[in-house]
């Protein structure tokens, strides 16, 4: 069961009246719109005419609303339930840029068919493979999504890699851009909160005619658009080449990683209780993405991915109900027929997206960082985190230095996201060798400290990346367990008045178990809670207050006597 955030106006489940619906569902078809870009850059390289161009667009709007109704809906196995849309996405551009180069847009579509099929393959062993994508990783690439965001935001916003001076020109209308969307998020009224992105888009407009961002190419462009068109869903037909499958497997990869930190983010965002990430739910809004890229390539259509962009503003405004994903989805396949509405958000001044992006980023980049700092880490982990990290910000930094790479690694460096994620999973598996799954530790409970026990557990929590809260529930079991033995002389004294035990413990990706082997009188744990006058007046009081509290903090406890030595197992939910 999931905790409804306080922040929040309105939560997942809860439907907006319709008019603050519709204005929400355009401020993040506004946001998801900027990422058409991806669909303008695969036109470009495939040298189409502006007719052509813009009827590729229409038709991935088609596959975008496509697949944001089925990643909100969550019916039939199919979608996560969370506002969670889809738009284009960059990591799509290295592969798509070799097939085009090889043969076209058919070749392009035939191999995004394919990488749809393996993404939909991935999203039903995902569960299966916790502990390859534990959640500090999980955590991981919602960082490094967000750190992209932001890159290109910056990029944007302040005109990085253009003319030299035109910096003045860029920050002139999307600083204060900026500062308007964080304003109203700050010390806006709730609703001006709801709607900051969508409002500072607008301003955007405005001030960029003012500022001249608009020019009368952009003007006349708009003018000939026309107002209805009705696009040809499958004309570019379908093609395949054995040489592409790697590249696109990557693809197919990091399009399964990216949905992860997604969905990831949005049930952060929707519970504020969240521990872990629920991996069956997100199997199936991998699902989803997977069979929006199967009809993307079937219509004509660029690849698609779930946004957490999106997640980040729905955070922001604090209204992440489904509701406006319909909303988001039936928008885009509507303004799909025209073509007009599409060059306008195309035309959408460059400061003006990057303040857009730039706001929703930091929820992005905090939640991922939430998430990880949420663990226990030790140093494989810090390493192969840290390791990660800058060659991925390596790649946002320097492209240039990884497209001189050899062109057999070119796949695998092709974005940000790919070069991180394919690192850290690798560093991952590595380090993660020569740590075992079980520890044996001897302790003489006479002389053992409560310091000593605390260092104890975090040490072990730190091995496995277990999360804060788990370990703090273990310490506290355990010393509740040792006083109960030891104040009770329940653990057979050796010579010197020694108490020895044995600690067992045990780390599966979902469980965290203890086991304390000990010779004497078995534990028992007390399932019902003493009352006051109980506690106060029986000798054995504090005793069962002990006992029960034990049972209470641990997910379940198994007292057995095997060969004259007793087991007391506690079993801690992760």
């Amino acid at each position: 069961m999931t905790k409804r955030p306080s922040e929040l106006t309105y939560w997942v489940s809860e439907n907006p009246p319709p008019i603050p619906l519709l204005l929400l569902s355009l401020q993040h078809f506004a946001l998801v719109a900027i990422f058409l870009v991806v669909s303008v850059t695969v036109a470009k390289l495939a040298n189409l005419d502006a007719e052509t161009g813009s009827e590729l667009i229409c038709l991935t709007m088609i596959a975008g609303g496509i697949s944001t109704i089925l990643q909100c809906l969550g019916r039939g196995g199919i979608g996560s339930g969370f506002m969670v849309p889809a738009t284009t996405t960059t990591i799509m551009l290295p592969p798509a840029a070799l097939a085009l180069v090889k043969g076209g847009l058919p070749l392009l579509f035939g191999m995004s068919l394919m990488s749809g099929i393996l993404v939909v393959v991935l999203s039903r062993f995902i569960h299966r493979l916790r502990p390859l994508f534990p959640t500090e990783i999980a955590g991981f690439v919602v960082f490094m999504v967000g750190m992209t965001v932001m890159i290109l935001a910056l990029r944007q916003l302040l005109g990085m890699g253009g003319a030299d001076g035109a910096y003045a020109h860029y920050a002139a209308l999307g600083l204060p851009i900026l500062a308007l969307i964080v304003g109203l998020n700050i010390w806006g009224t709730r609703k001006l909160q709801l709607y900051c992105s969508l409002i500072g888009v607008t301003a955007g407009y405005v001030l960029g005619i003012v500022n001249g961002w608009l020019t009368p190419e952009n003007v006349t462009q708009l003018s000939e658009a026309p107002m209805l068109a009705l696009p040809q869903p499958g004309r570019f037909g379908l093609a395949f080449d054995f040489d592409l499958i790697l590249p696109f497997v990557i693809t197919s990869l990091a399009i399964t990683l990216s949905s992860v930190g997604a969905v990831t983010a949005a049930q952060k965002a929707n519970d504020s209780e969240w521990k872990r990430p629920d991996m069956a739910n997100i199997g199936r809004g991998i699902l989803a993405d997977g069979l929006s890229n199967i009809a993307a390539a079937l219509i004509g259509g660029v690849g698609q991915a779930a946004t957490s962009s999106a997640v980040g503003l729905s955070v922001a405004t604090g209204a992440t109900s489904r509701a406006i994903g319909f909303g988001i989805g039936g928008l885009l396949i509507v303004l799909a027929f025209s073509p007009k509405v599409a060059t306008a958000l195309l035309i959408m001044p460059p400061p003006v997206i990057g303040a857009a992006l730039l706001s929703s980023g930091c929820f992005l980049v905090m939640n991922g960082i939430q998430v990880i700092s949420s663990r226990l880490l030790d140093s494989r982990k810090i390493f192969g985190l840290g390791i990660a990290m800058s060659f991925g910000l390596a790649r946002l930094v320097d492209p240039h230095f990884f497209e001189t790479l050899p062109g057999w690694i070119q796949p695998w460096v092709g974005s940000a996201l790919t070069v991180a994620v394919a690192l850290v999973l690798i560093l991952n598996a590595v380090l993660r060798i020569g740590t075992g799954a079980r520890s044996h530790l001897k302790l003489d409970l006479a002389t053992l400290s409560a310091e000593k026990l605390a260092d104890i557990v975090e040490e072990q929590g730190k091995l496995w990346a277990v999360e804060l809260q788990t370990a703090h529930r273990v310490r506290f079991a355990l010393q509740e367990s040792f006083d109960l033995l030891v104040g009770n002389g329940m653990v057979m004294e050796e010579a010197g008045g020694a108490c020895p035990v044995e600690l067992r413990t045990r780390f599966d990706e979902f469980t965290f178990s203890v086991t304390i082997v000990y010779r004497g009188l078995p534990l028992t744990v007390e399932t019902k809670r003493p009352t006051p006058e109980e506690i106060l007046d029986s000798d054995d009081g504090a005793q069962r207050l002990a006992s029960f509290l034990i049972g209470r903090v641990a997910n379940a406890v198994r007292c057995t006597v095997r060969d004259g030595r007793c087991e007391a197992q506690l079993i801690f939910n992760v």
